[in-house]
């Protein structure tokens, strides 16, 4: 039974986000003295991150659109600007946090700050909470990485390529989860009740084709998540993940006078595998939204709505398409090259008169060890979008920009 209770606080931790696959991982620093049952570590890292971009809007560090070059918008952001370029660095993805763990309670949780709050330079809570481990299954409860993020792209950039930049990221949340021992696999299992998942069904600034965006007027039930996530031996190097999920928002829609506090049920799913076959890495992504266009993550106010709605109060929902592939090589351990394709569609017909919007990234990094606590990252990224005319969020039907990042990562 011991041995038993181990394992699944172990496959527990791993699905329930006390070390998720993908983000940025941490070296223990060491005990922290307190009182009680109760031990508490200290882990962190300081994130130096310094970006140059061409023709893309926002700041560096937070966005994956390029700049259209015409709109009829007076923004500074939307005017003609070829060879625009602009650069940035900052230190606020820098964090700081404890771990906790009470095993005669069968209880451990978290606690992890940044420097993003109050505009930039004071901490703010990314991580908050307490998961109580029991005989086969695990409860947690507080502010974790929602179920849905899988971190299914290689960028090192703070935001991920569009179509996989989910806004949601991190939520208030009940979740259970369950691991099951397959012999030369596990199945990891895990369903939550997530807040503020109305935040993926999106509005704009614009209508389209006589066509107003919808806002969420109100939530009535929580978003609904699950996931399954397939670790499994293929004899080739690490074990294969093979990944699953899906998610269902119920929210209250207002446009005009003829549709207020309308019901929607926006849902999504996607899936993924990531191959380790000696020095190679193989990966593939694909998401799904009907009505939930925040998932794909669009920054610079070029999102399009989830919902549109016409004068009669007809509704037409969006549809987002995204998929990408990756390939990392480690020839030698302190060095790791990487490169990777993303691609996003937005389909509504009636709206945008049978054209889709699509965005495509093209990214390829290369990672230094550099000591044993300490990494240089070097990223390129070219993003291309076309036909966004037909959102009337601008008049630009072909605009693509350039990213270049460098950073450093000290772990303790």
């Amino acid at each position: 039974m011991k041995k038993r209770l181990i394992s699944l606080v172990a496959a527990a931790a791993l699905v329930g986000g006390v070390a998720v696959a993908g983000a940025p991982q941490v070296a223990k620093a060491g005990t922290v003295t307190v009182k009680g049952d109760t031990q508490a570590t200290l882990y962190g890292f300081v994130w130096a991150n310094y970006g140059w971009i061409n023709q893309m809007g926002g700041d560096p560090d937070s966005s994956n659109m390029p700049l259209p070059d015409a709109t009829s918008s007076s923004s500074k952001l939307y005017q003609s600007t070829y060879d625009e370029t602009k650069a940035y660095a900052n230190i606020l993805t820098t964090r700081l946090g404890f771990t906790f763990k009470n095993e005669d309670a069968n209880l451990n949780g978290r606690l992890e700050m940044d420097f993003w709050g109050g505009g930039g330079g004071s901490l703010r809570v990314r991580r908050a909470y307490v998961q109580h481990n029991f005989d086969n299954f695990y409860l947690l409860i507080g502010q974790e990485w929602i179920l849905e993020e899988m971190f299914s792209s290689i960028s090192a950039g703070f935001t991920a390529p569009a179509g996989f930049d989910e806004v949601i990221l991190r939520v208030p949340q009940i979740r259970v989860g369950t691991n099951l021992d397959l012999g030369s696999a596990s199945l990891d299992l895990a369903l939550a009740l997530e807040y503020e998942g109305a935040r993926a069904v999106r509005s704009c600034s614009t209508g389209v084709n006589g066509y107003t965006p919808a806002d969420v007027d109100r939530v009535t039930f929580t978003t609904v998540a699950a996931r399954a996530v397939l670790h499994l031996d293929t004899g080739f190097g690490a074990p294969a993940r093979l990944y699953a999920w899906g998610s269902v928002i119920p929210v209250y829609m207002t446009a005009n006078d003829n549709y207020v506090d309308e019901s929607e049920t926006s849902y999504a799913f996607g899936a993924g595998v990531k191959v380790p076959i000696s020095m190679f890495t193989i990966g593939g992504n694909f998401q799904y939204s009907d009505g939930a266009t925040g998932y794909a993550g669009v920054t610079d106010g070029l999102q399009p709505a989830s919902y549109y709605v016409n004068a009669n109060g007809d509704s037409e929902d969006t549809e987002m398409y995204a998929w990408n592939v990756n390939l990392t090589v480690t020839p030698m351990s302190c060095i790791t090259v990487g490169a990777e394709y993303d691609y996003v569609e937005f389909k509504n017909d009636n709206v945008f008169d049978g054209t889709k919007p699509d965005v495509k990234t093209f990214v390829g990094n290369i990672n230094i060890k550099t000591t044993k606590y300490t990494k240089l990252t070097l990223e390129w990224r070219h993003v291309k979008a076309e036909d966004f005319d037909a959102t009337g969020l601008t008049y630009d039907d072909d605009f693509s920009g350039d990213q270049v990042y460098a950073r450093y990562l000290y772990t303790f």
